[in-house]
């Protein structure tokens, strides 16, 4: 589902982790073409046509608006019984005791320690590290190279930037946007944005 850049980050997961690929729907592609040497299916529609019990679904929307087009889609075919692949790229490193919920995706390099628990639509991205006894809800997005230390908690639908650096213990509330490369050494609230070093709220 989606046919951006970040669609294409999925799509390499997928083929390297074997999975057979029966297209790709986007409403931006022309239905029958080629995407990357995948079918183009058409929109999301032709999923009306594909029973939840035949295909699994990857997430290749990207981030955008707090990523509710992200958040909307995978809840929506949630809701009408289609499962969501979790992804993990052969490079990454997952403790054997995190709990991974459908839909997460582990981007290349990134790294998940021991005690930590991701729910439904969490990405990890490329070279990221989420260290022991996070807690992270539905929808958060953590950005590439970006570091979350011991037992930080975010809630839903957060966003890290690149290479931030959250400290141990912190809590981002629900929607809260961390700028890149910010520090945040004190809990941000729900809905607010921080950002610098060390990270200050800006609205």
């Amino acid at each position: 589902m989606g046919a951006g850049g970040h669609a294409r980050v999925v799509l390499d997961v997928l083929r390297l982790r074997g999975y057979q690929l029966r297209g790709v729907c986007a409403p931006e592609l022309l239905a029958g073409s080629q995407w990357h040497g995948v079918d183009v299916l058409g929109d999301d529609a032709v999923l009306d046509e594909l029973s939840c019990d035949e295909v699994w679904l990857a997430n290749g929307v990207g981030l955008a608006l707090r990523g509710m087009a992200r958040r909307r889609i995978q809840e929506a075919y949630l809701a009408r019984g289609y499962s969501w692949l979790t992804l993990e790229h052969p490079s990454s490193l997952c403790a054997s005791d995190t709990w991974l919920a459908c839909g997460v995706q582990l981007m290349a390099g990134a790294v998940v320690q021991p005690g930590c628990r991701l729910e439904t639509g969490v990405v990890i991205n490329t070279r990221a590290t989420v260290d022991h006894d996070c807690q992270l809800g539905e929808h958060v997005f953590v950005g590439p190279g970006a570091v979350l230390c011991g037992a930080v908690k975010v809630d839903r639908g957060a966003f890290i930037g690149a290479g931030a650096v959250i400290l141990p213990g912190i809590h981002l509330g629900e929607d809260a946007i961390i700028g890149a490369g910010a520090v945040v050494m004190r809990s941000v609230e729900a809905g607010c944005t921080a950002v610098g070093n060390p990270a200050r709220t800006v609205k």
